[in-house]
């Protein structure tokens, strides 16, 4: 009876939450350290989360602060703001990269030669993933 009532309710839950996994990916994921002492660096990545999800958060054990941002171009002006969160529809690829959504790292820590740097994002569903973005050519 335990049985049939533990794989009823098994089963149950699995129905409740649509029978499908959830997933996140994460891609090319790439820190570039400031190039002077003092800077503030930046990450870049991609990432699909196989349900309708949101980054609400980012913070790093290894830096003071980290912050969401987008650039963009009007009137040949550049201009760059911060984001409190960033939509992850299911299944679609979303790019953090030059020009457009990227992380900027203010106060990081140094980084000793060939070191990934981590990233914690939170999500809206309450998950948080931490990313070890790789270092890139061109940082300290």
């Amino acid at each position: 009876m335990k049985k049939l009532l533990l794989a009823a309710l098994s089963a149950l839950l699995l129905a409740a939450c649509g029978g499908e996994t959830v997933s996140l990916t994460v891609d090319d994921a790439t820190y570039r350290a400031p190039l002077v002492n003092g800077g503030v660096g930046v990450a870049y990545f991609a990432i699909t989360s196989t349900i309708a999800d949101r980054i609400v958060g980012v913070t790093s054990p290894e830096a003071d602060n980290v912050e969401i941002h987008t650039s963009s171009e009007s009137n040949g002006m550049a201009a760059m703001q911060k984001l409190d969160s960033v939509d992850l529809p299911a299944g679609e690829r979303v790019i953090f990269g030059p020009g457009g959504l990227h992380l900027m790292v203010f106060g990081p820590h140094t980084q000793p030669a060939n070191a990934t740097f981590p990233i914690q994002i939170t999500l809206e569903s309450g998950r948080v993933e931490t990313i070890s973005f790789r270092g890139a050519a061109g940082g300290r």
